[in-house]
């Protein structure tokens, strides 16, 4: 603050001094307690409304909020004061007795401070860097003011420190939203200069990528430096880039609405080496993220809406120069920030949404997944969390069958799932809460699936197995910035576990396991004795997993087919998968729930039975009679009517998937199989009795495939039960909104897998 007065013709002591006269400050903090704005506190008016952005309701709110404490001159109580002397030093540029208001100015090598006085602006430079700025930006104006398409200040520099500037913004309002004003504007600015050449030759490209290379800041996210070594690798040198004359901080901030033109001031990041649409997609981008508070997803949603208005790029170009501002911006910015003290909040909130934004140029490096992954750890680097189980290479290069696991508390799994949900390349994310944790199962845009357990209590059913204060606490970084759990911890909760669950710890562990873990000393029995698993917490404890157990329902899949349509392998395919990619545990039932056992049981006892079973070809029953036909079916029909609930309460409530090898459709399009003659409307009329299955696949192929791969049925009895599926199917489809019934002709495994899968994962 003394600074900023010696510059201007004060000399401020907080003590008196011979000479000096008393004088009272008003003053708003910032949120981490520095002072932002200040004034004189016999000031009749709030100047310091100069330098707020009252566009949104709440600051408009606020601003009205002011105005009427100063009416009501209530302001000496509302704001805090500090009393200080001052001694007069020259001839000052302003009258400190008099209204005035200053800015503070946001903190780093190019700070400024921002007096409103007398009707002006002054720009107030301490370092050298900002001098160099006010000096630059006078020359800006000058030369920028030549166009009837927008209007810039007058400007004067009173010395190397003073820039004054007039106010423009009387009468003016600013606006939030990108309009034709702002590109009538951007025309003018952009009209001033034009020219191209080739990226190799582009001197303030090829500076900025030199000062980024130099840049040793642990402070900036990894995955960040990563993505950007990549997308600087492919630019190809020898391509022309379009460059124009620039305003450098085209902002909602920087500009006024003024009878029906655009007023733009701060012109000190102005530039004649910027590429073309930059100030474009700033004003978008900033005022996305740090006044909107937008994702990304909705950033790039408007700039493709907006620059219908402002340039009507093709998507190709947008794309081209959308990359090469973010480049531009983005390093500039972190050389700023890399030679900044403290970081503010906002620069997070930057960093966060520029590094996704980068994605879009990662396509044909990475998958979603991978890309997902690496803006999960980015966005997690200054948050407490150690991953347990994960692997020592590059984030990305996680197995696909393999998921994130990590400790971290419940208030950070909240705000990782905010992010998660916002994020551009989710298509859908589904949450399972549990007292211990969060289950999060993340579908991209290409249907690629990413599991994470964010953990905040270490436990097994009942008991605490670990202090997760504690684990974290000895968590460690590896190369690529990953927060792990430690060996030792790591290995502890691996010898828990898999005692606890009575099994074998895996080959792969044992080894890791004896060295950092001595069994003799950890006995299971001594966790219950423990207080986290004693008395009251002990119920609590019990009370919860039994809570857990049912945190989410799973859901019916049934498969149908003639024999020889592939069903068996599509089973054990999609049961593997579901298990060991999408996450849930499998239950594999072959035709009814089998509550009832097959009717030849009770007559030939069960061995012999199914043993005729399996050595029988389908469809070689001759029954015709009606009466034995109802007895028959109505004996399957209870086992399906009793058994459905049966199979609800013990696998689908507790978050199981069932798979159905056929299902209730067999006696619908294939009675004969089940040796069973009735007309086809006693069937369908039995189904509509029934829970229906979420999902239900018919798997048939051509008869010359089919009987290439079994010849139990006729070429003529394909033909006609591959129809009659199909009618069944597309009739059920057209009823049933909610539920699917989906026939797949599986000529290619990969590809009805990937139909099957991409059908579960995209349902609601």
């Amino acid at each position: 603050m003394k600074n900023i007065f010696k510059n201007t013709g004060y000399r401020l002591f907080t003590k008196q001094q011979p000479g000096s006269v008393k004088i009272s400050f008003s003053y708003i903090p910032n949120p981490d307690g520095s002072v932002r704005w200040f004034w004189n506190s016999n000031s009749k008016k709030p100047l310091f409304l100069k330098f707020y952005n009252i566009a949104t309701f709440k600051a408009k709110m606020f601003s009205l909020f002011v105005k009427l404490l100063f009416v009501l001159r209530l302001q000496k109580l509302a704001f805090k004061k500090e009393t200080l002397h001052y001694i007069a030093d020259g001839k000052p540029i302003f009258d400190i007795e008099n209204d005035w208001a200053i800015f503070t100015g946001t903190v780093g090598p190019n700070n400024k401070c921002l007096l409103y006085s007398n009707g002006c602006f002054y720009k107030i430079a301490d370092t050298v860097n900002a001098k160099k700025l006010i000096k630059k930006e006078c020359t800006a104006i000058s030369y920028a003011a030549k166009s009837s398409l927008y209007t810039v200040p007058s400007a004067l520099l009173h010395n190397e420190s003073i820039l004054q500037l007039s106010d423009i913004s009387e009468n003016g309002n600013r606006k939030n939203v990108f309009g034709e004003i702002h590109a009538k504007a951007l025309q003018g600015v952009k009209e001033r200069y034009q020219g191209s050449c080739r990226i190799s030759e582009w001197k303030y490209f090829q500076s900025l990528k030199e000062h980024f290379s130099a840049i040793r800041d642990e402070r900036i996210p990894p995955n960040m430096i990563r993505k950007l070594n990549t997308i600087l690798t492919h630019i190809n040198e020898n391509e022309s880039i379009d460059l124009s004359f620039s305003h450098g901080d085209f902002t909602s901030w920087n500009c006024y609405i003024k009878d029906h033109t655009l007023a733009i001031y701060d012109w000190e990041l102005a530039s004649f080496e910027r590429p073309k649409g930059f100030d474009f997609f700033h004003f978008i981008i900033q005022n996305g993220i740090l006044i909107q508070k937008k994702s990304w997803k909705n950033i790039f949603k408007e700039i493709k809406e907006k620059n219908a208005i402002a340039f009507q790029y093709d998507d190709k170009e947008l794309e081209k120069y959308l990359k090469f501002y973010l480049l531009t911006n983005l390093l500039s910015y972190l050389k700023i920030y890399s030679e900044q003290d403290k970081w503010h909040v906002q620069i997070h909130w930057l960093l966060q949404t520029w590094t996704e934004a980068l994605n879009i140029f990662l396509a044909e490096n990475n998958t979603e997944r991978e890309l997902l992954i690496m803006d999960i750890f980015d966005q997690l680097y200054h948050t407490p969390y150690g991953t347990l189980k994960f692997h020592n290479e590059a984030p990305e290069n996680l197995k696909l069958n393999s998921d994130i696991d990590m400790i971290i508390s419940s208030r950070n799994a909240k705000k990782m799932i905010a992010f998660l949900s916002a994020n551009s390349l989710v298509q859908n994310i589904t949450t399972v809460k549990k007292s211990f944790m969060y289950s999060v199962r993340i579908i991209t845009k290409h249907h690629e699936i990413l599991n994470l357990d964010l953990i905040s209590q270490l436990k097994w059913k009942y008991l605490q197995m670990m202090d997760t204060n504690e684990v974290l606490e000895n968590k460690f970084k590896n190369s690529f910035g990953i927060y792990k759990v430690s060996e030792k911890d790591t290995a502890r909760f691996i010898h828990l576990f898999y005692h606890l669950n009575e099994s074998e710890i895996p080959d792969s562990y044992k080894n890791f396991v004896s060295e950092h873990v001595d069994s003799k000393k950890t006995i299971i029995k001594v966790l219950k004795t423990k207080d986290c698993n004693k008395g009251f917490q002990f119920l609590k404890n019990v009370y919860h997993y039994l809570k857990d157990s049912f945190s989410e329902k799973g859901f019916i899949m049934t498969f149908s087919g003639v024999d020889g349509a592939g069903k068996s392998t599509v089973i054990s395919e999609v049961s593997e998968l579901i298990e060991k990619r999408y996450r849930r545990p499998v239950k594999v039932l072959r035709h009814r729930p089998s509550l009832l056992p097959i009717l030849s049981v009770w007559t030939k006892g069960k061995e012999k039975a199914h043993q005729d079973t399996v050595n029988s070809l389908p469809r070689q029953g001759n029954n015709k009679s009606s009466v034995s036909s109802l007895f028959r079916f109505g004996y399957y029909y209870t086992d399906y009517i009793l058994g459905q609930f049966i199979i609800y309460l013990k696998y689908v409530l507790r978050g199981k998937i069932v798979l159905y090898d056929r299902y209730y459709f067999d006696f619908i399009a294939d009675a004969k199989r089940s040796n069973i003659k009735l007309p086809k409307a006693v069937t369908e009329t039995g189904y509509h009795l029934l829970m229906k299955p979420k999902f239900n696949f018919f798997l048939y192929a051509a008869p010359e495939k089919i009987l290439s791969r079994k010849r139990e049925l006729s070429y003529r009895s394909i033909v006609d039960l591959t129809t009659e599926y199909s009618t069944l199917f597309s009739k059920l489809n057209k009823k049933d909104q909610n539920v699917k019934y989906l026939s797949i002709e599986n000529n290619d495994l990969d590809t009805t897998l990937d139909t099957i899968m991409n059908t579960i994962i995209t349902a609601k």
